[in-house]
């Protein structure tokens, strides 16, 4: 992760300190809970004297709690509380989740949403079939854009200038072929042209297929993707093709189209009260 691609540093309105502090919080993982000012400086690419500053406002602040046992940093409580209150704020996580249960169950799989974050998927909410094989997947989990089926379903949805932009910089970020990695994924955009959806077989993880589409959802503020996943015995290509992908593209335009119905009727409640005022 490098900060430097987070902002254009021509602007500003950019607080420099405050984008550096956020980096810090953005290096955690699930698989990754602790970490010391060594490990953040080399993730963030940051000085390793101005992450000891941050990280000792952070633990301040109550973002960051320090484990004298490890001599690490661990996320705080503070932060629980943000994710409790952005989750229940969200309206499209309310309205699918009904649609999202009923996939699981159909499919036999585990059913999610997620958006783009920083070069990586942002699971925002998951349902399992309690009969399902798969490996649970967290919410605030975070997979590669470029080889799971979600982060797939999200570049398609893309321009061609931010397709470009995303290929480039995970391209620098791993020090792999750019011009590799863009012709493989224009060969995903074609199949979506073919298919209405995206999939991954053994690309993310050997033993892990899925499958994913892009929600086109007004006024959300930012691009979602519903997806469908599974142990690769579970979830064969055939089986996705045949059965998981015509289930979630019918998942997708229900919720859609619940969504659009209830924009509509925010819509039109606002302007009734507008006109009686």
């Amino acid at each position: 992760m490098d900060t430097s691609d987070k902002f254009d540093s021509r602007d500003r309105q950019i607080v420099t300190a405050l984008t550096r502090g956020l980096s810090i919080l953005e290096c955690f993982r699930i698989d990754q809970p602790l970490m010391t000012n060594g490990q953040i400086a080399t993730r963030c690419r940051l000085p390793r004297s101005s992450v000891s500053r941050l990280t000792h406002t952070l633990v301040k602040q109550g973002y960051l709690e320090y484990d004298s046992t490890n001599s690490a940093y661990q996320l705080g409580a503070k932060l629980l509380s943000l994710g409790y209150a952005m989750r229940g704020g969200m309206g499209l996580r309310r309205l699918a989740l009904p649609y999202m249960e009923e996939l699981a169950r159909e499919s036999n799989s585990l059913v999610a949403l997620a958006a783009c974050e920083n070069l990586n998927m942002l699971v925002i909410e998951v349902v399992r079939n309690p009969t399902s094989k798969v490996k649970i997947l967290e919410v605030g989990a975070r997979l590669p854009l470029d080889s799971t089926a979600m982060g797939r379903a999200f570049l398609v949805s893309c321009s061609q200038v931010e397709q470009k932009k995303l290929l480039a910089q995970i391209a620098k970020n791993r020090n792999i072929d750019a011009q590799s990695l863009s012709d493989n994924i224009q060969s995903q955009i074609s199949n979506y042209g073919r298919d209405g959806y995206c999939v991954s077989l053994n690309d993310w993880r050997v033993g892990a297929n899925g499958v994913a589409v892009p929600l086109y959802l007004k006024d959300i503020g930012r691009r979602i993707v519903l997806t469908c996943g599974g142990t690769s015995k579970q979830l064969t290509e055939k089986i996705i093709r045949r059965k998981i992908a015509p289930m979630l593209l019918k998942t997708a335009i229900e919720i859609e189209t619940i969504h659009k119905k209830m924009s509509q009727a925010m819509f039109d409640g606002l302007r009734h009260r507008k006109s009686s005022s």
